[in-house]
């Protein structure tokens, strides 16, 4: 198929999207009892700033405000013209916090917290709500809160206002997992196409690096994966200058990031051929993840999603080798969301999310592993779609 770049000015979110989330946070704190939140987010956790005001930080950390009357995105001086930029909400000061100290910024001014909570608050509230997660916040940022007004601030962890805010997915949010996901797939089939004995590791991730930003991806869920051979036993190791020889299990993964939205497509294929042992093994995991599939249904026990992969590879003898739970959430993070399908999950599938389906078998004594992993979304009409046209079996015989 020949992929052609989206179209950024009219494929993106609308302002509506953001006015949206920030009135209904808002009135989730108000029935917490609560006039402030506070979320913190990295390059590598975005999620929660994000959600909320479109800023993706690079670099720099930044954390957010959320009032009664303003969202205040509050990060370093060199995040403001990003801001400035790619921001969809809210109204930016440099933090202190984030402050070099061994940079010279000359008269640009940075506030505290203490100064932004009486600017745009006009008092120190009794108790701060934490939007983020503990092992999200810094210390740092925590400390910050406590000393204001001799540590007469209280906080209490509300996390889970966004994590469940950022599970169940608006339609558009859904429109931009779907282009995510077609962006996914091009660049796997380009990887698939590169694959042979005698090519880097990093050769094959450089071309599908190349194929998602050409198509609108402007990073990553992940580093692109190719681990070939012994390699796949890392399970999610990047790409190496290991060379790929002949009859080398190839495992590859790719994530781009598109407004913010990850998507990710894993395929497991051999170089030179699969021989029929190894064709064996990929068909197995490659049907468990087709029986998890069927399972992915509103309404439907998330455990059965993995119960169908997991039932499957134990009656195959390979159950041992599936290392994790099936199914898991997405969106302004390609694993680390809400909610999983796990063989212990207690909870029955909704409408509105995006889900990964992901079948991953390592630590074979013969072949390491292999990983079949899809997007896939379930709509507010309650109808289940696979985003990729590409087959998962990939592989070629010899």
């Amino acid at each position: 198929m020949k992929w052609q770049p989206t179209d950024y000015a009219r494929n993106t979110l609308p302002p509506s999207e953001f006015e949206r989330r920030i009135r209904e946070v808002r009135a989730q704190l108000r029935r917490e009892g609560l006039e402030v939140g506070l979320a913190y987010a990295t390059e590598h956790m975005p999620g929660d700033v994000q959600y909320l005001s479109g800023y993706d930080p690079h670099l720099e950390n930044v954390a957010l405000l959320l009032l009664p009357e303003a969202l205040i995105v509050m990060g370093g001086a060199e995040g403001e013209k990003m801001f400035e930029d790619g921001g969809r909400a809210g109204l930016w000061r440099n933090l202190n916090l984030f402050e070099i100290p061994f940079q010279d910024y000359g008269e640009l001014r940075f506030f505290s917290l203490a100064e932004i909570l009486l600017e745009f608050l006009g008092h120190f509230p009794e108790e701060i709500g934490l939007l983020s997660a503990p092992n999200v916040l810094s210390q740092e940022i925590v400390a910050m809160v406590k000393s204001i007004g001799d540590g007469a601030i209280d906080l209490r962890d509300v996390s889970s206002v966004l994590a469940q805010a950022r599970y169940r997915k608006s339609p558009a949010e859904l429109a931009m997992f779907r282009i995510a996901s077609e962006i996914a797939t091009a660049a796997m089939e380009k990887m698939i196409d590169a694959v042979r004995p005698g090519i880097r590791e990093l050769e094959v991730a450089a071309v599908g690096d190349f194929e998602l930003k050409r198509l609108g991806a402007y990073g990553f869920g992940f580093d692109t994966m190719v681990c070939s051979g012994p390699r796949i036993n890392t399970i999610i190791g990047r790409a190496t200058n290991r060379v790929i020889a002949k009859g080398d299990m190839v495992m590859l993964g790719v994530s781009p990031r598109y407004e913010g939205y990850t998507s990710a497509l894993g395929r497991t294929l051999v170089a030179g051929g699969a021989n029929e042992l190894q064709a064996q093994f990929l068909d197995h995991g490659i049907h468990a993840q087709a029986l998890a599939g069927q399972q992915l249904r509103a309404g439907q026990p998330a455990r059965d999603v993995d119960l169908a992969a997991r039932t499957y590879l134990n009656s195959v003898d390979l159950g041992v080798y599936h290392a994790y739970g099936t199914g898991h959430g997405i969106g302004l993070t390609e694993c680390l969301e809400e909610k999983t399908a796990t063989q212990s999950s207690d909870y029955d599938l909704p409408a509105g999310i995006a889900m990964m389906l992901d079948v991953g078998l390592f630590g074979h004594p013969d072949f390491y592993g292999a990983r079949h992993e899809d997007p896939y979304l379930i709509d507010h009409a309650g109808q289940t779609e696979r985003l990729t046209t590409l087959p998962m079996k990939v592989y070629t015989s010899r």
